[in-house]
């Protein structure tokens, strides 16, 4: 039988609050989702790749002729992957889920070991952290002050994740300790982070990726932090999103070497499916400063992406691409599709002029399942349309039931006309 690959590839080459949501239902719902689904509309049409022109040279006949000399550019051509996620959460029912009673620890690798393979195919994958971890003095926690083991970031690091971002709505959830004690912890772990900071030296300085000479700055705001006020006299602890701010930093990344920006943005509203207009225009703003590519977080669903043309304050054109929210990617919130997430896959290009883009992006739906094992709880990510096709091959996964796997089925089939839904009808200015 041939193979059904749910792959949602878009191929383009480009020049250049008060407290809210994030509750989790009952525990004991345990079917998937029964919401409808999207009315189908057509995707968005893929832009052929621009092919780079035949280099020629003229042979010399004559011996007299002397031997053009071969030059060698100075920027190889070369290409880079790079995976991104939405929100990590954890709720209290996945602190449950992780305690191991016998050795007394939390273990949150059985969350993940569905999408590992994939992250290894990556050079960087990036996600959003929504929990603080600030200790266990504190207590752990989840919704609505969140605090998680710092056993979480060392297993973010063993699954494959490079760098997160850390300004959401929660950070300041164990207020400027939390902040600190989270920031302790990943450096503690080797993971890399942008966002909250200890200092306005650190804050000052772009979050860059360096890998076989490509440089990608990450950089992390949050449309506020639930009410909780801000330490007096430190603003530099948390970026909030600001059109200013944003402009310079994405400036002095560019300056400090990087060859493209991501602009993680926590905003939009909860549980909505489709950006609202701030949402929008905020983020073609950030394409306007010179952003190259904008990660949303927030909604907890999954909401479309799209290409964004837009002209500089230079007058020149500069195209981004937006995903206006990437779902959760690892939470206990149920139904509704918000146990829905998608691994946004970017091919990132370098050519031989030293200019680098964006050459392709693929958005894979990811599910949580959850399910109980004698009498425990369990979480755990799937990739739809791996799973499908290993589930195909005749391999076993005894844990996920037939409604289960009927869910992913569905989701194979709608989510790609989701995520390509026209949210822009005008052109960008």
């Amino acid at each position: 039988m041939k193979e059904k690959w749910c792959r949602w590839v878009v191929i383009l080459a480009i020049g250049c609050m008060s407290i809210t949501g994030c509750v989790p239902p009952a525990a004991n719902q345990e079917n998937p989702s029964t919401a409808p689904a999207d009315t189908a509309s057509p995707p968005i049409p893929a832009t052929p790749t621009e092919e780079k022109p035949e280099q020629t040279s003229e042979a010399k006949t004559n011996e007299e002729s002397p031997v053009p000399e071969q030059t060698t550019s100075r920027f190889p051509e070369q290409r880079l992957s790079l995976m991104a996620v939405g929100d990590i959460m954890m709720h209290q029912e996945q602190l449950d889920a992780a305690w191991n009673s016998a050795t007394k620890k939390y273990d949150f690798h059985p969350f993940f070991t569905n999408v590992v393979p994939l992250f290894q195919e990556a050079d960087w994958v990036i996600g959003n952290l929504e929990t603080t971890m600030s200790g266990s003095a504190t207590g752990y926690s989840g919704y609505p002050m969140f605090n998680s083991p710092a056993e979480l970031g060392h297993t973010l690091k063993d699954v494959g994740f490079t760098a997160v971002s850390t300004a959401n709505n929660h950070s300041l959830d164990r207020k400027e300790t939390g902040i600190l004690q989270t920031i302790k912890h990943l450096d503690e772990a080797g993971l890399l982070h942008t966002g909250t900071f200890t200092s306005p030296e650190e804050r000052d300085e772009p979050l860059l990726l360096r890998k076989d000479g490509f440089t990608l700055a990450l950089l992390s705001y949050t449309y506020g932090t639930n009410g909780i006020p801000i330490p007096e006299g430190k603003p530099y602890m948390i970026n909030l999103i600001d059109p200013e701010l944003i402009k310079k930093d994405v400036a002095r990344a560019r300056e400090k070497g990087a060859d493209l920006v991501a602009v993680a943005l926590h905003f939009g509203v909860e549980y909505q499916r489709l950006p609202n207009e701030a949402q929008k225009k905020t983020a073609e703003q950030c394409i306007q400063f010179g952003a190259d590519l904008i990660l949303g977080a927030h909604p907890h669903v999954v909401q479309p992406y799209e290409w964004k043309t837009v002209t500089m304050e230079d007058g020149r054109e500069h195209k981004g691409l937006i995903t206006y929210s990437l779902g959760n990617f690892i939470s206990a919130q149920r139904w509704d599709y918000k146990d829905v997430g998608a691994i946004l896959k970017l091919t990132l290009h370098k050519g031989e002029s030293g200019v680098a883009s964006i050459e392709s992006a693929e958005m894979i739906p990811t599910y949580v399942h959850f399910f109980r094992k004698s009498g425990k709880r369990n979480y755990v990510i799937y990739p739809v349309p791996q799973t499908l096709a290993k589930l195909q091959k005749g391999e076993k996964y005894p844990t996920l039931t037939k409604d289960a796997i009927a869910y992913m089925k569905r989701l194979e089939n709608e989510m790609p006309v989701h995520v390509n839904t026209v949210v822009s009808t005008k052109k960008a200015s």
